[in-house]
C-alpha cells in the first residue's frame, strides 16, 4: 500500500498528532509551524497532501502556495486551505485550491476530508503514464502468443498497466481495474472481465497452459489449470517489474 505524505502547515501542533492517531500508518504526517518551515519541508519531500493555514508566520498560506508552484510545478500537492475569514477563501480559490476547512481545525473532520482525498487519489488513473506500461504489457502478451485481434488482449494490457502502477488495485479488481479500463475504452466492467477471460482461455488453448506459465517463469502444477484473470494480471505485473 502506497504511503501518503501529509504536511500540516499550521500553528496548532496538536492537530498533526491527532491525525496520526486517526489515519494510522497509511499516512506519514509532518508538521511545519510557519510558512518558511513549510517551504523547507516541501523542498526535502514533496507532500501528496498539504493542509495549510491562511495565517502563518513569515510567509502566509497563499504566499506559500505561490512559491510552491514555482518550486514544484506539476508536482503540486492536493491542498486543503484553512481560514477564518472569507477573503482567505478567495485567496486560496484564486490559486486553484478546491478543498477548504474552517480554523480552528476540527481534527476529526479534517481526518475524514483527508481520507476522502486519499480514496480519490487511489482510484484516479494517470492514463498518459499508464500508456507506456500498457504497450510493454502488450508486447509481453504478443511474445507469449496471445492474438492481438482479441478485445481481451487490449483490456488485459491496460489492466496490467493499472496494476503495475498500484498493486493495491488488485484488492478490488472489479472497481479499481475493470471499471476504469471499461470507462476508458467505452465498454462495461462485465465486458472487460469476460473478454479478458476469453482471451486467456483462447491463448491457453493455443499455446497450452504450460506455455503460459513457463513464459512467466512459473513452475507448472498439473492441477493448476488455466490461469484466472487475476493470476494473468499478476504474472504480467511481475514480468513488467523485472523487464
Amino acid at each position: 500500500m502506497n504511503r501518503i505524505n501529509v504536511l500540516c502547515a499550521m500553528r496548532d501542533s496538536r492537530v498533526p498528532e491527532l491525525l496520526r492517531r486517526s489515519l494510522g500508518e497509511r499516512c506519514a504526517i509532518r508538521f511545519a509551524p510557519g510558512g518558511e518551515a513549510a517551504l523547507a519541508s516541501c523542498s526535502r519531500i514533496a507532500p501528496d497532501i498539504l493542509v495549510i493555514d491562511a495565517v502563518l508566520s513569515y510567509v502566509d498560506g497563499p504566499g506559500v502556495l505561490d512559491r510552491l508552484r514555482a518550486m514544484l510545478g506539476d508536482r503540486m500537492p492536493v491542498v486543503i486551505g484553512g481560514s477564518v475569514m472569507g477573503f482567505s477563501d478567495e485567496a486560496f480559490a484564486r490559486r486553484g485550491v478546491q478543498h477548504m476547512a474552517r480554523v480552528p481545525w476540527n481534527a476529526d473532520a479534517l481526518a475524514s476530508q483527508i481520507q476522502d482525498i486519499i480514496h480519490r487519489m487511489d482510484t484516479q488513473v494517470d492514463w498518459a503514464r499508464a500508456r507506456t506500461d500498457c504497450e510493454r504489457a502488450a508486447k509481453l502478451l504478443t511474445g507469449m502468443g496471445m492474438n492481438e485481434q482479441l478485445h481481451g488482449y487490449t483490456y488485459l494490457s491496460w489492466a496490467a498497466a493499472l496494476a503495475y502502477d498500484n498493486e493495491d488495485r488488485m484488492d478490488a479488481i472489479g472497481e479499481r481495474i475493470y471499471a476504469p479500463v471499461a470507462d476508458r475504452l467505452g465498454t462495461t466492467p462485465q465486458n472487460v472481465e469476460r473478454l479478458i477471460r476469453h482471451a486467456v482461455e483462447r491463448t491457453a488453448d493455443t499455446v497450452g497452459e504450460h506455455g503460459i506459465y513457463s513464459f512467466f517463469g512459473n513452475s507448472i502444477d498439473p492441477m493448476r489449470g488455466k490461469p484466472t484473470n487475476a493470476q494473468m494480471i499478476a504474472m504480467l505485473v511481475q514480468r513488467l517489474r523485472v523487464s
